[in-house]
């Protein structure tokens, strides 16, 4: 078979013009044996085109009876020393051409069902199948290669046929029929909403399959809009029948997805109200309940807003007391004699503002350091800026003194929020310490050092 098969590819063209059925049915055999289908494939165009020509020529098609492949007699042929056939003649010294439009597409179809993948041979049994007037051969072959459902939203459809689906689209497109085909490959390629444009047209009934299987919410009720508005725009229904094809799409895709007011603008302007009473007043019905629904959602966001606005309040009349002599926990010193803010925390300790900011600081991030800082800054600029303006300043108080004040106000709540958010010796703070040494001071180190000479000796 090895030594033949150049020359099957190279009288190939001729065995199909004198007998395509019997030749194709040949190569069919030899396909296992070796033969490339693919190989094949441009013999199989060159003979369509030329039996398009024929027809064209001849204004019909003909039907010329093809002949065995028996008849074909091998007369004037040159025999290689391997018993090879190399010059072929038939006997008949006319050029007959037997017109059959059966024989590519038996081929096509024995070589994919003999595991051909060549997306050429898919491409090609394609376009034979919409050149021929019954849609059923093209539908069943795209309905066995191509899925049927639409790719999710947003992602790329996948597809294992090797047919080339854009290929096939515009194919079938160019033949301006077989719009069930196309319906199909709408789907192959995730393109439901198209799917259901041409379905409406073609086959309602097809396009409320489709529209059933989405499964996003949005697209879904798109596409009952659009079959709805093509119920409405259909022209071989008047008055009382218009209006329950409409209704019949707003039963059919259930209330969750379509309610009346949906449809109520593709009715007909003159259209009784006694036809869709019932679907208006469950539409009052749902409405209503709904309200009740949310004047309970806002009476509960009422109680909360209350009970909000009564801790803030509490909050603001918030008080404590302290004692005259009261000392700053980490300083020791009398907070009244020292001229700085302190602070006064719930569990009754009390701390200077420079202290506070000393055993605060070292618990901060990297970035909340910086900010302190930079806040310190600009508060002292601040302070700065105020006390000169008022030095120097003997009137009422500017518009620009009271952005001051407000801003320095913004600020030092800012900064109270990182230092004084809560007790450094009962929040988070003392938690995250307590791998941490005890000995701070100088005493201290200097015991530890002579500790560790004397491990040293």
């Amino acid at each position: 078979m090895e030594q033949a098969e150049p020359f099957y590819y190279k009288h190939a063209f001729t065995f199909l013009c004198r007998a395509p059925m019997a030749s194709a049915k040949s190569f069919l055999g030899r396909l296992r044996d070796g033969l490339n289908a693919t190989k094949l494939l441009p013999t199989f165009m060159r003979y369509e085109k030329k039996r398009s020509q024929f027809t064209k020529r001849d204004g019909t098609l003909v039907s010329t009876s093809s002949r065995d492949i028996g008849e074909i007699q091998i007369t004037e042929s040159d025999v290689a020393r391997d018993n090879v056939e190399l010059r072929i003649a038939d006997r008949e010294k006319s050029h007959a051409f037997v017109n059959d439009a059966k024989a590519s597409i038996m081929f096509m179809e024995g070589a994919i069902s003999l595991g051909c993948k060549s997306t050429a041979i898919f491409n090609f049994l394609v376009s034979l199948y919409t050149e021929l007037e019954d849609e059923s051969p093209l539908h069943h072959f795209l309905s066995k290669h191509v899925s049927g459902s639409a790719a999710v939203p947003g992602l790329k459809s996948r597809q294992d046929t090797p047919l080339d689906l854009p290929f096939a689209l515009r194919k079938v497109l160019q033949s301006g029929r077989h719009f069930r085909s196309v319906i199909k490959l709408y789907m192959g390629l995730g393109l439901r909403q198209r799917a259901v444009e041409l379905a409406i047209k073609v086959d309602p009934m097809l396009a409320k399959e489709l529209a059933m299987e989405s499964i996003e919410r949005d697209e879904k009720k798109r596409l009952w809009l659009m079959i709805a508005k093509g119920a409405a725009e259909d022209d071989l229904s008047e008055g009382e029948d218009l209006v329950s094809k409409v209704l019949s799409v707003l039963k059919e895709c259930g209330p969750d997805i379509l309610s009346i007011e949906d449809i109520l603008p593709f009715l007909p302007d003159v259209a009784q109200i006694d036809l869709f009473k019932n679907e208006i007043c469950q539409a009052l019905s749902s409405y209503s309940s709904k309200i009740d629904d949310y004047l309970k959602e806002m009476n509960e966001c009422d109680q909360t807003c209350n009970g909000l606005r009564e801790e803030i309040r509490r909050l603001d009349d918030y008080t404590t007391k302290m004692d005259a002599d009261a000392k700053c926990v980490f300083t020791e010193k009398r907070v009244v004699d020292e001229k700085e803010p302190f602070y006064v925390f719930p569990s009754g300790f009390i701390a200077l503002e420079s202290a506070l900011k000393k055993e605060v600081f070292p618990y901060l991030n990297k970035t909340q350091q910086e900010h302190m800082q930079s806040l310190e800054i600009e508060l002292e600029a601040l302070r700065s800026k105020m006390k000169k303006t008022f030095t120097n300043e003997s009137e009422g108080k500017s518009t620009e003194d009271s952005e001051d004040i407000y801003r320095l106000e913004a600020l030092q709540s800012e900064l109270d929020g990182m230092i004084a958010a809560e007790c450094p010796l009962t929040g988070t703070i003392m938690i995250e310490s307590i791998d941490r040494q005890f000995c701070d001071s100088k005493e201290d180190e200097i015991y530890i050092a002579s500790d560790s000479l004397i491990l040293e000796a």
